[in-house]
């Protein structure tokens, strides 16, 4: 029997965050590369100028492997037996629903690679500043649903409609946490480009944990508000 984890609020969200993932490293560190793996062919075809088809890579596979990992990050969050095989199940358990979710930010993100060349013009018109202005609306929108749906996703095995909408209650709830799980997001990018690209390897799983259990934590309190209400 799994015993019984502390309760996850926001005076320990940080605290147990770090211990869960101290706890289960190897765990974790395992899971991360194989989160890489599934990552790689996006990333080559970035890095060879083929960016409409690394997008399309990212969401079939690079996404799918995101909620295989988060599922796993999950289970170890609430004090569950997690293996390697966790996260391996996950992926096709995951893989139609994730695929779109990763579809929804690769849309506005294939978009505004399309839309952004046209700024060469000797006159750029108000028809193109408009395009870019909603494409990358639409990518942050897509990019900060995705820290709930996600999540959503994995640890409520919940329809993508209802992940979207849940998620964008939580999002415009919690502004400043969202505000803080971007920002980690941000830091840890520019890490990997400024750093060490092998950071890549580590830092998404480390991101991963913490919005995984901030996922959970929110509607916990949600869940407990509606109870006194």
């Amino acid at each position: 029997m799994d015993a019984e984890e502390p309760r996850l609020d926001r005076q320990s969200y940080v605290r147990l965050t770090v211990t869960h993932l101290w706890e289960h490293l190897p765990l974790v560190s395992a899971a991360a590369l194989i989160f890489s793996a599934a990552a790689a062919p996006a990333v080559v075809l970035l890095y060879v100028g083929a960016l409409l088809p690394a997008l399309l890579a990212g969401a079939v596979l690079a996404a799918p492997a995101w909620a295989a990992l988060l599922a796993l990050e999950g289970e170890v969050g609430r004090g569950a037996t997690a293996r390697l095989s966790t996260m391996l199940r996950a992926f096709p358990r995951f893989w139609t629903r994730s695929a779109r979710l990763g579809l929804l930010i690769a849309f506005p993100a294939a978009m505004l690679a399309l839309t952004l060349p046209l700024m060469g013009q000797t006159v750029v018109s108000l028809l193109v500043w408009l395009g870019i202005a909603a494409d990358l609306f639409g990518l942050v929108l897509a990019v900060v649903l995705s820290l709930y749906a996600f999540p959503l996703l994995v640890l409520y095995d919940a329809p993508v409609i209802l992940c979207l909408r849940d998620a964008f209650a939580l999002a415009g709830r919690h502004v400043g946490n969202t505000f803080g799980l971007v920002s980690m997001g941000v830091l840890f990018g520019f890490a990997v480009v400024r750093v060490s690209p092998a950071l890549a390897l580590g830092l998404p799983a480390v991101w991963g944990i913490f919005i995984v259990n901030h996922c959970r934590m929110v509607v916990d309190e949600a869940a407990g508000k509606a109870v006194h209400e």
